[in-house]
Order: C-alpha cells, then sequence, then structure tokens
C-alpha cells in the first residue's frame, strides 16, 4: 500500500513539472527608462528589445511637443532598436507632461515625458525648517526633478542639529526625507542656525527656525518689571502671581487668596503688591511669600507700592472718588484717603523715582489732564494738575524716564518734571507715532542705551487693536530708530503649520541693556494659552 502511494506521488510530481516546463513565455517589450526628462528643447534616447522570437511591426504615439525617429519599424527578438527623441517645447516657460505609447501586436509600453523650462531648476528642496514650541524634530525634502542622477551633501552651522542623512544620492525624479534633530536648549542661545546643503554644484542656506518664546500657562492681565532685581511680575486671571527670572528662564508662582486686577513692583525690586477687588496682598518676592493681606473700600484698577510699603490704590468705579492710601507692612491696617481733589474712577498712576511723588492720569474726560501727589507722609495729598487744558494730548496713562526728569503720556506727548510747580509738567515735546490714530500701549526707557521702548495701539473709535511690533526711539530727542517685528505664534492644524500674529502688550528693557521682555498674545489663534514671554535682543541687529 505504501508503495502505490509512493509511485502515485511521483506521477503526480512529474505530470506537474512536464505542464510546468511547457509553459510558454508571453512576449515583452523591454524600454530602457519609464521616463524621459526633457529640459528645454533636448534630444535624448530610448532603447527598445524584445523577447519575442517572432519578427513583428512597432509603432510610436507621441504628443506634439515631441519627435520621435523612428516612429515605426520592424523589431526582432535580441535586437536593441534605438529611438531619437526630441523636445519642441512651444511654450518655454510651461512644464509639459505627457506620455509616449509604443505598441506592437503582442505588447505596447507607455514611458512617461516630463518637459522642463530650460533654466528650470534641477532640484527642489524645502527652504527652512521649523520648530513649534515642544518640537524638536523636522523633515527636510529634496527632490530630483532633473534627467540625471544628483549628489547630494549636508553640513551644519551648529554642533546641535543632527541629521538622519547628510549625504547620499538621488536618481531621476527621486526623493528623499531627512530628519533633522535639534537640541532646543543650546541652540537657543545660537544666532541664525542653519543647514548648508550642496547639490548640483549649487549650495543653498536652510534656516533652523526655532520658536523661542516662553509660554504662559495663564492670561496676563498686568505686568511690571523690577530692574534693581531683574524679575519680571505679571499678574493673570487665576489666583497667583508670577515671578519670571531671567537668568533660568523659570516661573514661579505665589499662590493669592484672591483674583488679582492690578500689580506693582517696589522700587528696590524686593516686594510687590497685588490688588484685588476689596483686598491687597503684599508678598516678597525673594522669599517668594505672602507678607499680608489687607482689606481695601474699593476695587483695584491700579495700585502702585513704594519701598516703605505704602500702597496707593485706584479704584475701578465711582465717577468722583478718592485714592485708598494704606501701608501693607502692617496685618489689619487701616486705609485712608488721600487728601485735596478727588480724582475721577478709572485714573492710571506711577510712583515718580524720587519715590516722593504719584503722578496720574484720568480717564474718560475730555480734555484728559495729569495730576501730582504728595506722598512723603504717607497718605497721598493732591498738589496740583498739569498748567494745561487741552492744549496737549495725554489720553490716560504715563510712564518715567529712568531719572525722573521726564514723564510720557499714552498720546506720545512728553513733559518735564520738577519739585517747583511752575517748572513741573511742562510741554517737552512729542513721539511721533507710526500711523493715524495711534497711541501708545506701554512704555519704557532705559538710561544705559538713550533709548524709549514702546506698543503701539490703534485707538480710534472702529479699532483699538494692538500693532505687531516693538517700537525704538531715542529717548533724548524722541526721533524714531527702528521697530521690530515679534515671533509669530505657530498652530499646527492637520499636517501644515498655521502662524499669527504676536501682539506686544508690555515691554520691559533689561537694566543691562541687552534684551527685551515682550508679553505677547496670539490673538485669535483657539490657543489653550495664547499668551508668552518674547526675549528680544535689544541691539535690534
Amino acid at each position: 500500500m505504501k508503495r502505490k502511494n509512493v509511485t502515485l506521488l511521483l506521477f503526480i510530481g512529474v505530470a506537474l513539472l512536464m505542464v510546468s516546463c511547457g509553459k510558454p513565455t508571453e512576449p515583452q517589450l523591454t524600454v530602457s527608462a519609464d521616463t524621459l526628462v526633457f529640459k528645454g528643447n533636448q534630444t535624448l534616447t530610448l532603447n527598445v528589445t524584445t523577447n519575442n522570437p517572432e519578427s513583428r511591426k512597432f509603432y510610436v504615439y507621441a504628443p506634439n511637443w515631441i519627435a520621435v525617429s523612428p516612429a515605426s519599424g520592424q523589431i526582432s527578438e535580441g535586437e536593441t532598436v534605438q529611438l531619437t527623441l526630441s523636445s519642441y517645447l512651444y511654450d518655454p516657460m510651461v512644464v509639459m507632461e505627457d506620455n509616449l505609447y509604443l505598441t506592437t501586436a503582442f505588447d505596447d509600453k507607455t514611458v512617461k515625458l516630463l518637459g522642463l523650462p530650460e533654466d528650470y531648476t534641477n532640484y527642489t528642496l524645502t527652504n527652512k525648517l521649523f520648530y513649534p514650541i515642544g518640537e524638536d524634530e523636522a523633515i527636510m525634502h529634496i527632490h530630483n526633478q532633473g534627467n540625471t542622477t544628483l549628489d547630494y551633501a549636508i553640513t551644519s552651522s551648529t554642533t546641535f542639529a543632527s541629521l538622519s542623512s547628510s549625504s547620499g544620492q538621488l536618481s531621476m525624479l527621486g526623493n528623499t526625507d531627512i530628519t533633522v534633530t535639534i537640541d532646543r536648549e543650546n541652540l537657543l542661545t545660537e544666532t541664525n542656525p542653519a543647514l548648508y546643503v550642496s547639490i548640483d554644484g549649487n549650495v543653498d542656506t536652510v534656516p533652523l527656525i526655532i520658536e523661542k518664546k516662553l509660554m504662559l500657562p495663564n492670561d496676563v492681565v498686568d505686568a511690571e518689571y523690577a530692574k534693581a532685581t531683574d524679575l519680571l511680575v505679571y499678574v493673570a486671571g487665576d489666583a497667583t502671581l508670577n515671578i519670571y527670572h531671567p537668568d533660568t528662564q523659570e516661573i514661579s508662582a505665589v499662590a493669592l487668596s484672591y483674583i488679582p486686577t492690578c500689580v506693582s513692583v517696589s522700587p528696590d525690586g524686593t516686594k510687590a503688591v497685588v490688588g484685588h477687588d476689596s483686598h491687597v496682598t503684599y508678598v516678597d518676592l525673594l522669599t517668594e511669600t505672602v507678607l499680608t493681606v489687607n482689606d481695601v473700600s474699593c476695587n483695584a484698577l491700579d495700585i502702585v507700592l513704594t519701598n516703605d510699603g505704602w500702597t496707593y490704590v485706584f479704584p475701578t468705579q465711582d465717577q468722583w472718588t478718592t485714592i485708598r492710601c494704606i501701608n501693607v507692612t502692617t496685618p489689619y491696617a487701616l486705609e485712608t484717603e488721600h487728601t485735596g481733589h478727588n480724582i475721577y474712577a478709572g485714573t492710571k498712576a506711577k510712583l515718580h523715582p524720587s519715590g516722593k511723588y504719584v503722578y496720574s492720569a484720568d480717564n474718560n474726560i475730555s480734555p484728559s489732564d495729569i495730576q501730582k501727589f504728595d506722598i512723603q507722609n504717607g497718605t497721598a495729598n493732591y498738589l496740583y494738575d498739569s498748567p494745561y487744558h487741552g492744549d496737549y494730548r495725554m489720553n490716560g496713562d504715563l510712564w518715567f524716564a529712568e531719572d525722573g526728569e521726564r514723564l510720557f503720556t499714552r498720546s506720545g506727548t512728553v513733559f518735564k518734571t520738577s519739585e517747583v510747580q511752575s517748572q513741573d509738567m511742562i510741554y517737552n515735546g512729542t513721539i511721533t507715532l507710526e500711523g493715524n490714530y495711534r497711541t501708545v500701549a506701554w512704555l519704557d526707557q532705559l538710561d544705559l542705551k538713550n533709548e524709549l521702548y514702546l506698543v503701539l495701539q490703534e485707538d480710534s473709535w472702529y479699532n483699538e487693536s494692538i500693532v505687531p511690533y516693538v517700537y525704538v526711539y531715542n529717548s533724548d530727542n524722541l526721533s524714531y530708530i527702528t521697530k521690530r517685528k515679534l515671533e509669530d505664534y505657530s498652530v499646527v492644524d492637520g499636517e501644515e503649520i498655521v502662524f499669527y500674529e504676536a501682539k506686544p502688550y508690555f515691554v520691559f528693557a533689561r537694566s543691562n541693556g541687552t534684551q527685551l521682555y515682550v508679553i505677547t498674545k496670539a490673538v485669535g489663534s483657539g490657543l489653550a494659552h495664547e499668551w508668552a514671554i518674547q526675549i528680544v535682543d535689544s541691539t535690534f541687529e
């Protein structure tokens, strides 16, 4: 029984082998290239062979911008027929894409034809690599558009970028994707990092654009910078006081009991006071601890702090009102109200660098004005307003020069300051602001560089948007120097990156003159966190 089975299996195997060996091979045409690329008016060749033992007639069908010779003929097994193809690009600016058809009675072939302008680049590559916040990898794509093989080689300006491939070869119409990984922390300190890509005798520069801004986890309500201690302090829509440390680029948070509305930093940079609705919180910035929480009888719109803890709270509401004055170094301290003429609700104020006076700017009154208060005895005492009544625009906010000899108003009008009333708040020039209906949203001045740094906003009845630049002026003669566009925000949308303008709301000059700290917002971006701190080289190269 076993022998019969073996014999049967052997018979079946032999039969199958005979059938397999006897099956005829399908005759085929073979062409030397599946694609031909013509650069300008050019002549190329295409070799055609066949494995058909019988001689057959062939025909070539080409588009009208290609001349073929021979266009027909006989082809036999083992024979190579060479076709000559010449391009005639009747529109030398247009890329032509078409097909050539080669046919016989037993087979046919299609060859792709590509006609390129004579000055067409042989290759394309990604012209810049962008690294959004949180992303340390990007893909550089290289595509060979020509009819020859291309070699590529890549070098880098920095040691902090690694490549998945630094050299290679691209076949005709070939592609390659190269992953470029960066060491973000080290690259943030380098200027203009880039890759240099050498292809076909050309060297292309591919910049590495690294999003450098420090994204903030909350919205910014108010901010101040302490030049003495180099600390940027801001309050947000949550119950925290946030402290940015430039040397480490870290943010620490001090928990508060109430939602903040405004913040002020003492001139020595060691303390801050936060205004709330009916409360003020006194914070030690060096130990990052709350020292006291006191009651006040208003909702704080603006607030001013001195070195000795005296705090001046400017109310949000009531048409005519008073400044609440309180020494926050004492728990359960009682407030007093300023003496002299009342102020209008919505008034903004700043401490004069001498520490003796508070100057304020009223809002929602026409014509707008500025006022001066003596605070040397603790409780503020109204002294006088400016000598002008509608002669110069002031527009509701003010900032001091570091030496205290001038103040700059929201309208761009500048005034001299003095302890002598007849010489105080005297007109001293106007900053010419770019554009119509613009006012100063924020301003800082740095004696070290003799410069003013401005953020502007559109201020017409139909438009109050922030202008996406930081402007630089000479602080002596108020002449315009330059403006700086800030780094956009990037939002990943599927496979695309969409950019939104960074709108600056606060600008502060670092005390050593090397950098600006700019607090920006990606208006309308839909990001969960739209606010950021941007560090800008103040040389503005």
